[in-house]
């Protein structure tokens, strides 16, 4: 049985940080984790791109024209979520890590079977200090989630969202417990948000654990003929 979590932020709040973090942690505690990214699936679109929906950008990154994309992006992680989960039989943490500026509009692109269950940690962080950190990871990149986001795609964008109203727009859409959601101020260092994500991650993991360890409940019921049957 699969969790999926949801790590959600503006380019540059850290999240491939985070889903780093938390994937070390998890194996610590004998969890295999895969990692999903929108952004792989963009960059391929952008490679194949016929319709102009996408322009180069420098330091080989790229920037939308066409916002539409977006959604369509979202639609194909659903997909590539749902054909790993089908081929895969061990206990695993799915990490599905991407941005949006509108997460309403974002939830609506994945079917509702899609989120149920699910938990979500939205990373809160100053738009500046955003960008100052995409700015720094160019200069000095250390890993291949290193990627360039252009300031045209921040104004056009990125330039603000709603991410902090994830756990109202999970509740009142979806019926999605808020226990299920957390939303942190990642603008500091990554030690400053490690107690809370480890918190939140030990918490998945025990909610997992107890579902696998409940007894399974035997109901007994007569028939019309008086027959008591078990299931």
């Amino acid at each position: 049985m699969v969790e999926k979590l949801f790590v959600l932020g503006l380019p540059g709040s850290g999240k491939s940080t985070v889903t780093r973090h938390i994937s070390n942690y998890a194996r610590d505690r004998q969890w295999s984790t895969t990692h999903f990214s929108d952004y792989a699936i963009l960059y391929e679109m952008f490679q194949e791109d016929k319709k102009r929906q996408f322009k180069p950008a420098e330091f080989g990154g790229f920037d939308v024209l066409d916002l539409t994309v977006f959604d369509i992006a979202l639609k194909k992680l659903e997909q590539e979520v749902n054909r790993h989960i089908s081929s895969t039989k061990s206990e695993e943490l799915l990490l599905i890590e991407f941005a949006r500026n509108d997460y309403q509009k974002a939830f609506h692109q994945f079917s509702d079977e899609f989120l149920q269950d699910a938990y979500f940690l939205y990373l809160n962080a100053d738009l500046e200090i955003c960008k100052q950190r995409i700015r720094g990871r160019i200069t000095d990149p250390t890993t291949v989630d290193d990627y360039y986001v252009s300031e045209y795609i921040f104004n056009a964008y990125y330039n603000e969202d709603n991410g902090q109203y994830i756990p109202q727009i999970l509740e009142e859409n979806y019926e999605i417990d808020k226990q299920r959601v957390m939303v942190i101020d990642n603008s500091g260092s990554e030690k400053n948000s490690a107690t809370l994500i480890n918190q939140f991650a030990d918490s998945i993991f025990e909610v997992h654990t107890l579902r696998q360890t409940e007894p399974i409940q035997i109901i007994t019921y007569c028939m019309p003929d008086g027959e008591l049957k078990r299931k």
